[in-house]
């Protein structure tokens, strides 16, 4: 009786867990832009927050202008990828087969964020580097053209540093 409460328990704490997960807003910042997934709309917020953004959003369409950030009604929205100048939004239906009203099911909207996102000089950011759990963290590193942030492990006790993961574009 004991081993199935502690299963169920642990049942319990693992589903719990795993939805407070998936309701995490997913977040990119790219140039002087934060967008943002936060489950019921699409926000851009400017990047330092104590400036405008160079945007604004009318009819469905972005355009240059200047604006404090942007709230789009979005049911649904779980997840943001950035490509060039386009913004894909993930959305999805609720769990359990309900749906969300005005949310496709498992679908995403495209935006051409461009107005967004200036050509401004860039800065990049710092490496960071934690030396005790043997992990290097490089951001925009140029590498035939290509913008890659590059993490990479530390080989057992040597000064020896494999690349683990490489994503393209500067964030």
């Amino acid at each position: 009786m004991k081993n199935l409460f502690l299963s169920l328990s642990f049942a319990v704490i693992g589903s719990a867990l795993s939805l407070s997960s998936h309701a995490d807003q997913m977040t990119i910042a790219k140039g002087h832009a934060v967008f943002m997934a936060t489950g019921t709309s699409l926000t851009i917020l400017p990047d330092p927050s104590s400036e405008q953004l160079s945007c604004t959003y009318n009819n469905g369409v972005f355009s240059s202008g200047s604006s404090a950030g942007i709230e789009i009604p979005l049911p649904g929205a779980v997840d943001v990828k950035l490509a060039g100048n386009d913004l894909y939004v993930a959305t999805l239906k609720a769990p359990a087969g309900l749906p969300i009203p005005g949310a496709a099911e498992n679908s995403y909207v495209k935006y051409d964020v461009s107005a967004c996102l200036p050509d401004v000089p860039f800065t990049p950011s710092i490496a960071r580097a934690d030396l005790a759990a043997g992990e290097l963290v490089i951001p925009c590193v140029l590498v035939d053209g290509q913008e890659y942030n590059v993490v990479m492990n530390q080989r057992g006790n040597s000064m020896n540093w494999e690349v683990i993961f490489a994503d393209s574009g500067c964030q």
